[in-house]
């Protein structure tokens, strides 16, 4: 039986600047994941960025960023990991909540594999 695994919050810069620096890249279509494994810690950290140069205006950024919170929560905790994971969104349109929810999806559903 394997553990529960939480979603949490990644906070803090020192940790932030420590996953660009040491963390592993997973790349989808419109996605850009940056993550650090963590073993025996029961918890994913999850951080989501959205870049400015793409999207000037704040309130896009921020309903990206939103969306993109709500499909790491839809998410099974057997496809999670533990340890933290930046992710980052590439495209240059709004994607659609539904689009989203599956990119993500597929690129942890490949870490899995």
């Amino acid at each position: 039986m394997s553990k529960k695994i939480q979603t949490k919050r990644l906070k803090g810069k020192s940790t932030v600047d420590y996953i660009f620096e040491k963390g592993v890249i997973a790349k989808s279509e419109n996605l850009l994941l940056k993550y650090v494994l963590e073993h025996n810690t029961g918890v994913y950290r999850s951080g989501v960025s959205v870049a400015k140069k793409r999207f000037k205006k704040a309130i896009d950024r921020n309903h990206i960023k939103r969306y993109l919170r709500l499909a790491i929560a839809h998410l099974n905790e057997k496809d999670l990991f533990e340890g933290s994971g930046m992710l980052v969104y590439k495209g240059g349109k709004n994607p659609s909540l539904s689009q989203l929810n599956l990119e993500v999806y597929v690129l942890f559903d490949s870490l899995k594999n």
